[in-house]
Parts: structure tokens; sequence; C-alpha cells
């Protein structure tokens, strides 16, 4: 496999911080996982020793599979994970906790509910029903959480900030009487085990010498600071990440992370990965215009040798997205997505909001010639949808399958597609 120079730099980096800037189409899961097979072959570092984490399953799974078959199925023990499984993992070692020590977001619903109805409000939330402010107010707490912060410097949105510090710790208070941890849970106790308890952090220290993180420019400050201390003392933290994809600050993403890298992590070596191989030089230079104007950015600039290619076109639709989407944004949907598959094969996503908009194109586009997509399963918790896609290609039926995971806001969620066999 021939490399370009900054992937070749990036794979052979020695001991050290590292932060890899990599947009999209850049190779950036080969990255990953082919620095992972260098320091087991090349550089003799022991495979029980490096971390892998992204930040969903699919992608962990996804990123322990390609390197499963990199490595021709020599079973290194590598461990790939999410923050959330790794994390929980940590905790489970150090206070024995369990699955059912784990609340779903169901519950979590339940018990905010409760802690509602117990306490004496006397804002008027604007919210569409008390659902919706059940909703609302977990996302505040987890924000709290995410972000590290103290209750006297965070603004609820739906209540004062008495009453919100009341909820907080009420809420908190019958967590821990049930002696259950939600989602959040598992990145702030962890945060709070390590500094409580250095032994057992030096522990796991010993255990990951290497760590790897992918989609770095998505992590908030929890996250953030519970890595830079299993990182240390050595810093062998190796990140790979886009600032100009940074969007979920909503949820607690903190762009400053992959900004402030260099001043952090002192002889931090940055490496730019700026040659894509998805896209055509049209579509390149447009993107460049555009992203070239936002402020607090490390400066790139991508390139192709695959072409001008198809000068890019700009449809408008006057139906807003409310009441789902028109028979004319559904027929160019579909018949786009039908085009792409035909042509070039490549990776499939939607981002539709909202999420009616998303099922609304799923069951539509069955009527459809070019492309049949078809749900094939749904979680429980209806965060993850399966769906295969059926098209043509050279007069022969192909298959796609992919999970897509489904946003908690409403959002169908950007995945990858993989072609299987029938």
């Amino acid at each position: 496999m021939k490399l370009n120079r900054g992937q070749d730099e990036a794979i052979k980096h020695g001991n050290g911080p590292c932060m890899v800037l990599a947009p999209p189409g850049s190779g950036k899961t080969l990255i990953v996982t082919e620095r992972t097979r260098y320091l087991i072959e090349e550089s003799g570092v022991r495979p029980d020793q490096i971390l892998v984490i992204t930040f969903t399953r699919y992608a962990a799974r996804e990123m322990k599979e390609r390197f499963e078959r990199l490595t021709a199925g020599k079973n290194y023990p590598v461990t790939f994970g999410t923050f959330h499984s790794i994390f929980y993992g940590i905790l489970k070692c150090a206070y024995g906790i369990g699955a059912n020590n784990l609340m779903s977001e169901k519950e979590s619903s339940v018990l905010l509910q409760e802690v509602l109805d117990q306490t004496n409000i006397e804002s008027t939330p604007e919210v569409e029903d008390e659902e919706e402010l059940v909703r609302e107010l977990l996302r505040e707490v987890g924000m709290v959480k995410n972000g590290l912060y103290h209750l006297k410097d965070f603004h609820s949105k739906y209540l004062t900030q008495d009453e919100f510090a009341e909820v907080f710790r009420s809420y908190e208070h019958q967590k821990k009487e049930l002696k259950k941890f939600d989602f959040d849970d598992m990145l702030v106790q962890c945060y709070a085990l390590f500094r409580k308890k250095p032994e057992i952090l030096q522990g796991w220290q010993k255990r990951f010498q290497y760590i790897l993180i992918d989609e770095f420019q998505d992590i908030n400050r929890v996250q953030y600071e519970v890595i830079r201390m299993l990182a240390a003392p050595r810093y062998n933290l190796f990140v790979v990440g886009d600032d100009d994809q940074s969007i979920y600050k909503f949820r607690g993403a903190n762009i400053q992370n992959i900004l402030s890298f260099e001043e952090k992590f002192k002889d931090a070596k940055v490496i730019k990965l700026e040659q894509n191989y998805r896209s055509t030089g049209n579509i390149l230079n447009a993107a460049n215009a555009v992203i070239r104007n936002n402020h607090g950015r490390k400066d790139k600039s991508l390139w192709t040798e695959k072409g001008d290619g198809e000068k890019i076109q700009l449809h408008e639709f006057d139906t807003a997205y409310a009441q789902g989407i028109s028979d004319t944004q559904m027929d160019y949907c579909i018949n786009g997505m039908g085009e792409v598959l035909n042509k070039n094969m490549v990776p499939i996503g939607a981002l539709l909001e909202p999420t009616d908009a998303a099922r609304q194109l799923l069951n539509l586009s069955s009527d459809k010639k070019l492309v049949s997509v078809e749900k094939e399963s749904e979680s429980a918790d209806k965060t993850q949808v399966g769906i295969q896609i059926t098209f043509l290609k050279d007069g022969q039926k192909r298959y796609l399958s992919m999970i897509q995971p489904w946003g908690k806001d409403g959002i169908w969620v950007p995945a990858e597609a993989k072609e299987v066999k029938r």
C-alpha cells in the first residue's frame, strides 16, 4: 500500500504526543490501524499496552475488524473501545459495579421526573410538555458533568440557578441511594476516581502506555482531563481529528482541545493530512473557500489528484423540514443516492432533521426503482437502525449494509456503508 508523506510520517511517529489533522477522505482510519500495527510489529510495543478509543460502538467495532484484517488474524490483544466502555471497565475494576448498576435513559428520565415532582418549581419553562422538560434538563445535567462545571457557574435555560442546583443535587443524591450510574457518570466518576486514588491511576498508566484517539475534535472536557491523566507521565498520546468538523459544541465538545494541543503538550508534533482521496477538485475548492473564513482553526488546504470533476450543483427547496420533506426533495435525495451508488460505490449516509423526515425517506424510497432502502432492525432504545440498501451496478443486484446511529436530538447521523455478499 502506497502512503503519502504525511500518512507515512504519522504512522511512524515515535514516542511523545502527536496530533494528526485529518479532514474527511484523507485516510484517518488507515492511519490509526496502520500505526497500531507499526507500534507492535516495528517498534516492539506490547499489544496489551495499546489503547484505541473512538466515539461509537459501531466505529470501535469497525476499527477493530479493520485492524484484525490488517494483521492477518494474529489476534493481538489491543484494547479497542469507546470512552464510555473503557471508563466503565475502569470503574468496574475499582468498584465492582455491573450492568445492574447502570441506568437506562428511560430510568434516568423517570427518576428526574420524580425529582421535579418533589421540587418546588416556580419557573415556567417554555417547553411543549413535561417530557420535553425532563429531556432538556437531563441534557443540561450531562453538560454540567461533561464540562466539569461548578453549579454556581452553570445557567440553565429552563430553571433558575437555585432551582436547577436543587434538582441536580437531588437527582445525584437519589442515584447514589439507588447505587446507580447514568450514562454521563461513567465519565465523571472515572475522573473523580483517578483524582482521589492515584495508585489506581498509576496502575492504568502502566497498563496503557500508548493511547490513540479518533475524532479528537468531538471530545469534551471530562474526557480530555481523564485522557490527560491516563497518558501521563509518558504522554505517548496520538490523536486524530479535524477542527473544521467540530459540530458538537451543544453536546459538550470543546474545540480548544485541538487548538491548544501544542500548548498543553510540550514538544507535540502536528501533522496535516491535506491530500484528499474521496472528492474532486471542484468540491475541495468550494470547501476550502467556505471553511477558511472560520475563526479559530488550524490552517490547512485540501487538494486531490482526482482532477476537477463535475461542477457543483446547488438545489434550493421552498419546503421547510418541520412537516417532513417534500416530494421534490425526496426525488432529489433518492435519485442522487442511486446515481452515486451506480457510479462510484462510495459510502452513503443521510443527515435529515427531524427524525420523522428520516423515517419518511426510508419508507418512500422503497417505491423507487433506482434504490431500495429497507430497515432491517432497530435497537430497543431506538438509537441505532440497521439498514440495507439494494441497487443495480453493472446489471447486477448489489447490497449495502450499515448501522445508522439515531441521535438523541432527532438527527440521523451519517454512517459508512459496506458492501455485503448475498
